[in-house]
């Protein structure tokens, strides 16, 4: 591990758009980005994930870098802002996933026709997967007003939104779900 001070050295140069320096910042610091993800989020494959968000956003904002703090603090908040941001995630998508597990074990319940069960799990997976590749304000706004329930303005203040920003985000999520879902051949069935 290279000292406090080769570090900052490293950062300094960095931040003045040398690529080799950042190259060399990056790999001197990734074990150290691991470890600390990998005690906050508890899970290898999620400490790697994160380590290459936090190693990104870090290559992104090296310009921004003053030197006020150590170049390890501010990489350590970083990784704890991004291991926060993945878990948050995490936590929404296995809430949808349930959501939609339970939605699906009712609804194949209440099918009689086999087929009909096959085509509900069809499109059951086909929604969990296009909520995944939503941006992620979309999806949020989408899951808390369309399959949440939520009033539009409930939603918007939850997530200290404007209302019309909201509605927005709202109808974009909902177009490219219905392009998508035309795409797979939902919709052109007379219905």
């Amino acid at each position: 591990m290279l000292s406090d001070q080769e570090i900052l050295e490293l950062a300094v140069r960095a931040g003045k758009g040398e690529r080799e320096a950042l190259g060399s910042l990056a790999g001197a610091l990734r074990p150290l980005i691991c470890r600390w993800a990998l005690v906050m989020t508890g899970d290898p494959d999620d400490a790697e994930d994160v380590a290459q968000v936090v190693l990104t956003k870090m290559m992104r904002s090296m310009h921004r870098f003053d030197g006020r703090s150590r170049v390890t603090s501010w990489v350590y908040r970083i990784t704890r802002n991004a291991s926060l941001d993945h878990q948050h995630r995490r936590k929404r998508d296995l809430k949808l996933a349930d959501r939609l597990g339970r939605l699906s074990r009712t609804e194949t319940h209440r099918l009689e026709d086999p087929l009909d069960r096959i085509e509900m799990k069809r499109t059951l997976r086909l929604i969990r997967t296009l909520l995944g590749e939503l941006p992620m304000r979309q999806r949020e706004v989408f899951d808390l007003v369309d399959l949440q329930g939520l009033q539009p303005k409930e939603a918007a203040d939850l997530l200290e939104m404007k209302p019309n920003t909201l509605r927005v985000h709202l109808l974009r999520a909902r177009r490219r779900m219905r392009r998508e879902m035309l795409a797979h051949g939902y919709g052109n069935r007379g219905g």
